[in-house]
């Protein structure tokens, strides 16, 4: 792997510095093994070398040495002093000087060829065992129960799925959890449009709520309420307490059923949910109030209470329960993440979009206010902005269904070629549809993780839809469906060719190095050895779309190669060294697509 590499030249480096420090060849400057480490970088230019360090450029500064004489001494140490008599074992092959004070090495071909066996070898290369079972909970999607899951969802949704999969991958014990805030005005105004729907008042009619909710499924909620109570020859519902409680209840089961099913198509489910309405139950609302006034954290200012959260950072107090007696919508949030840290989770991250920014720091004053040693960090927030939906150049217009809003489940049809019928767009026939929903689920998740969270979205459904190397999933998935064809044609086993490799490291190939190997050979085994330092990349961030990008990275390098070099040649060192490579690649490729809920398939 890249970063062995790059320790153990480290290592080498620092010894050379030290040697010319110890001979008063160069004055004292403060260096250590971590800042050699991190000059350590692939070059941009391979021409350049496998690796080049810029380290005598850092430290010229901190002497009287201008950087290009400095980086000739170090490879002059490194050259005739400290390898001299070890040059059979060690890493490097060759190390030159670059203007204006790089140190540029090519690795031996046998050292780059023992770090592609070890990866080969690994079952979850690149992703190390870091947390030992420490918990953690990741909270996503989490809609209101009042509409159907709009495309910000869905990438909400991608986000929170892969990166619950990456944490558990990487030893977390991992906890999804969707938040329904199924109490408040929203729930009330549910309730008041599908009673207004089931006595047939449109939108105009004095009875609608102002901020009732209109899309069409309102009215489906209402056909159904009648069916399930064998109530639809009343064509008028007196409005009573009794009768918006249990059209609430029935609303709100009917749309989180739905929800479920359409995260479904994007192969998207969740540990636990956690429901706002709980917390008013349990007393817990009614502990924070409690808490945050004993110790000293509110105020009452006209006829509201108000939150000193001035004290924790935040711009302005803010009000926590309103002068009508109604509570501000952060209050029952501060007791639900009470309850995560009381539930023994003293790591949280949250994924929400943009329009919650607000809220953050309030969250967080809140919980800070209450004196109960949560950490500052509780919780961490991703932010991402919202998605627009692009088709034949144009944005894809809101359904009638859902009102305002394109769909989640929209979304996966309009990029499988289907409509919501199942009828494909060109042909309007109905045939088996799940091939085509899968395909359109790889898509959405690929093109949804592809960027930073907090950059704006166009998802191109026609690109979507495109069976060619234009569309990104594809290009990768038609990498690791070509790297299985060879390995299948080869008829050799990873373990047969990681027992040839041992062999020639233990002296018994014939020839006494290997030769080294071509551009795309060298380009590929170094993008597959980065691995490992994109993987805690990714890991550390919380960025799967690093994860994307090296995904299309190593297609487009092993593309090159399948191109530029046959494989199953007749000369055996030559066919399993490329062997050894589309090994590599095909390990890659599929543990990290299906890691992140993607399909790779071994034929196109």
């Amino acid at each position: 792997m890249i970063h062995v590499l790059k320790r153990n030249l480290a290592s080498e480096i620092l010894d050379s510095i030290d040697y010319l420090k110890d001979r008063k060849q160069i004055p004292e400057i403060i260096t250590n093994f971590q800042d050699i480490e991190i000059s350590l970088e692939i070059p941009k230019n391979k021409a350049n070398g496998d690796l080049s360090s810029n380290i005598a450029l850092r430290k010229s500064r901190d002497t009287s040495l201008d950087a290009l004489k400095l980086a000739n001494l170090i490879v002059e140490t490194l050259k005739f002093h400290l390898s001299r008599d070890h040059k059979s074992e060690r890493l490097w092959d060759t190390v030159n000087v670059a203007k204006p004070g790089f140190i540029n090495f090519h690795i031996r071909p046998i050292k780059k060829l023992d770090q592609l066996c070890a990866a080969v070898a690994e079952t979850s290369y690149g992703w190390e065992d870091i947390k030992k079972q420490e918990k953690i909970i990741v909270e996503y999607v989490s809609a209101n129960p009042t509409g159907p899951l709009h495309v910000g969802h869905a990438r909400q949704a991608v986000l929170g799925d892969a990166i619950s999969k990456i944490l558990s991958r990487v030893g977390y014990d991992t906890v999804r959890e969707f938040y329904y805030n199924d109490a408040g005005n929203q729930i009330e105004n549910l309730g008041l449009s599908v009673w207004a729907r089931l006595n047939g008042y449109n939108d105009s009619h004095e009875e609608f709520p102002r901020d009732g909710y209109r899309g069409d499924y309102i009215t489906e909620i209402a056909n159904d309420f009648k069916t399930v109570n064998n109530v639809t020859h009343i064509k008028k519902f007196k409005k009573s307490e009794k009768l918006l409680s249990e059209i609430k209840k029935f609303s709100i089961n009917f749309l989180r059923a739905e929800q479920n099913a359409d995260l479904a198509l994007l192969d998207v489910s969740f540990d636990s949910f956690a429901l706002e309405s709980s917390y008013y139950k349990n007393g817990l609302v009614n502990e924070v109030i409690d808490t945050l006034k004993k110790n000293g954290k509110t105020f009452f200012l006209d006829k509201a209470l108000w939150l000193k959260s001035t004290d924790f950072g935040d711009d302005k107090d803010r009000v926590m329960i309103k002068s009508d007696g109604s509570y501000t919508y952060f209050l029952p949030d501060v007791a639900y993440h009470l309850d995560k840290w009381i539930r023994g989770f003293k790591k949280a991250l949250n994924i929400q979009g943009s329009d919650h920014h607000g809220t953050l720091c309030r969250v967080k004053a809140g919980l800070q206010g209450l004196n109960k040693n949560i950490s500052e960090d509780f919780p961490i927030t991703i932010l991402h902005k919202m998605v627009t939906v692009k088709k034949n150049g144009k944005d894809v217009k809101f359904s009638k269904r859902s009102g305002n809003y394109v769909t989640l489940k929209e979304l996966i049809y309009l990029s499988s070629g289907l409509d919501e019928s199942g009828s494909s767009e060109t042909q309007g026939e109905r045939t088996d549809i799940s091939p085509l929903l899968a395909k359109a689920k790889d898509a959405v998740r690929f093109f949804l993780l592809s960027k930073k969270p907090e950059t704006e979205f166009n998802f191109d459904v026609d690109l979507a839809q495109k069976h060619s190397e234009e569309n990104p999933v594809f290009y990768v998935q038609y990498a690791h469906a070509r790297a299985s064809s060879v390995i299948k044609q080869s008829c050799l086993s990873e373990k047969e060719l990681l027992v040839y490799f041992r062999n020639l490291r233990e002296k018994l190939f014939t020839g006494e190095q290997p030769e080294k190997f071509n551009k795309s050979e060298n380009d590929l085994v170094l993008r597959v050895l980065s691995f490992p330092e994109v993987a805690r990349c990714v890991t550390e961030n919380f960025e799967p779309h690093q994860l994307i990008f090296y995904l299309q990275d190593l297609a487009s390098d092993f593309h090159k190669f399948y191109n530029d070099s046959k494989i199953l040649v007749e000369d055996a060192w030559t066919k399993n060294k490329r062997l050894l490579i589309v090994f590599g690649v095909a390990r890659i490729l599929k543990s990290n697509l299906e890691l992140l809920g993607i399909n790779a398939p071994e034929k196109m």
